[in-house]
């Protein structure tokens, strides 16, 4: 391996690298938190984040990061930002886990109706597939896969795994599939012949083969980001998207970043998941997530591949917030009481509290002034 020409960094303890950031322009309201993030978090880790408020400049046409920040860099939006980005993972990882595991169920049982050892037969596959040859191969090998499958079935302590491997059976592809990851399912779906991936197509509602062996290309790669914790909100997709040119994502009309960044994805996924179960709220926790979208200089709506400044709830009806239920009086009078006596109760057991008298001979103000009010509404005054 060809060795690195430059220095290496010097190393530098967790003070030093907050006067670091101080020196560069960043607002650091609490140095005391902002070392102890930087503890726990890591610096570098956490730069992925600050990274776009950083200023820049062009030469040669090409953009420049310099180690100096922009105006309103602060650490605490820094650090709200990545906690937005987590919480936004953890949305993500909880469609993707019902994606994968229907998947797997749909494709086992499309494909073993007609044999329940499909996946051993290369005739369940493209030619391309098959080809040893990878120079000339544009799918991935079959062989390779049958290898990783083989040493997995080996491994395996599922029990259904178990029984049909101690029992010297076959196994079945519904029970195979369940050694299964994401990148298994979406290698296996890209070599699959015409045939066999019209049957999978069909399940999902999509007449075009190659939109879903892209999508699952790209909803793998942001498993492996969601599931070891990367960046995902504003990092480009993995490929850029292809969606039908027909009915929900027509009436989307995304733009080209919207086809190249986390917000297409976000399309995908609740087109999927909608084919799963009609009645997930899923679309709404993620539309109220991005509503909450931290202030950082650089980090934006557009660089989400959303157009405009808050999530289009206009494009989602289940993104809508649901109407306040509404508030009688019966209800606002049980709310009232049950203050009431909540106070009168605390101040029974803390009456020596500090300031606890004052606030009582105040709130008795407010309940007689009401008891005043009340009746003049209901003498009709």
């Amino acid at each position: 391996m060809e060795q690195p020409t430059q220095p290496v960094k010097p190393f530098l303890e967790y003070d030093a690298l907050v006067d670091l950031l101080i020196a560069r322009g960043m607002k650091v309201e609490d140095k005391e938190r902002a070392l102890r993030k930087i503890a726990q978090v890591g610096y570098y880790r956490l730069s992925g984040y600050w990274h776009v408020a950083r200023r820049y400049e062009f030469q040669d046409g090409q953009r420049t990061y310099l180690n100096e920040f922009r105006e309103g860099a602060s650490f605490d939006a820094i650090h709200s930002f990545y906690l937005f980005d987590r919480k936004l993972r953890l949305e993500l990882l909880d469609a993707l886990e019902r994606i994968e595991v229907n998947f797997r169920t749909v494709i086992a049982h499309e494909l073993g109706r007609n044999d329940p050892l499909c996946h051993l037969d290369r005739k369940t596959f493209s030619k391309d597939a098959c080809i040893k040859d990878g120079k000339t191969r544009k799918v991935p090998s079959y062989h390779d896969w049958l290898d990783r499958h083989s040493k997995r079935i080996q491994e395996s302590q599922e029990d259904s795994i178990v029984s049909h491997r101690d029992a010297g059976k076959p196994i079945p592809i519904w029970v195979a599939a369940e050694v299964w990851d994401f990148g298994s399912l979406s290698k296996l779906y890209s070599m699959l012949n015409g045939k066999n991936q019209d049957l999978v197509c069909a399940r999902f509602g999509i007449a075009e083969r190659n939109v879903l062996d892209n999508w699952l290309i790209n909803l793998n790669v942001l498993r492996n980001r969601c599931a070891h914790h990367s960046r995902v909100c504003n990092r480009p997709n993995p490929r850029r998207l292809k969606l039908p040119k027909k009915g929900y994502f027509n009436l989307l009309q995304l733009d080209a970043q919207g086809h190249e960044r986390i917000f297409g994805l976000i399309t995908v996924i609740w087109f999927l998941l909608k084919q799963i179960s009609q009645s997930s709220d899923w679309i709404l926790r993620v539309a109220k997530l991005i509503d909450q979208k931290p202030h950082v200089p650089g980090f934006t709506f557009k660089s989400m591949g959303i157009a405009g400044d808050s999530f289009p709830r206009g494009l989602f009806p289940e993104a809508n917030l649901p109407p306040a239920p509404a508030i009688n009086f019966s209800t606002h009078s049980k709310q009232a009481k049950t203050s009431a006596n909540d106070c009168v109760t605390y101040l029974k057991a803390n009456s020596g509290e500090v300031g606890a008298a004052a606030e009582a001979q105040a709130l008795n103000e407010v309940w007689l002034q009401s008891i005043v009010d009340t009746e003049e509404i209901l003498n009709g005054g």
